[in-house]
């Protein structure tokens, strides 16, 4: 398998994000965040499953494998969360009606 530069890395991210964004105009931002985080779950677990010879195998290694997950997601959202949090008024949407100050 061929290593995958920071920049490509980053232009998925990206690229993920886009297409939780196009699913805007159908939807609010919660659905589409949820549907990402059901559609990582999902992929995590093959990816997990990857590392198996038997799903026998796999279960009794399930909780190592969603610590694992959930301790990187949480890294993620701190950090982000921090990041919008900096930088709220340059990142958020205006809200009609409410002044940003």
């Amino acid at each position: 398998m061929a290593e995958v530069s920071n920049e490509r890395f980053n232009e998925w991210i990206v690229e993920h994000i886009n297409t939780a964004n196009s699913h805007l105009p159908e939807s609010n931002p919660g659905v589409a965040g949820a549907a990402l985080m059901q559609a990582a779950a999902r992929f995590n677990c093959f990816v997990s499953s990857t590392q198996f010879v038997s799903g026998r195998v796999m279960t009794q290694n399930k909780d190592a494998h969603i610590d694992h997950y959930v301790k990187l997601y949480r890294e993620y959202l701190e950090s982000h969360y921090q990041d919008y949090t900096d930088n709220f008024a340059a990142y958020s949407p205006p809200v009609l009606g409410i002044s940003k100050t």
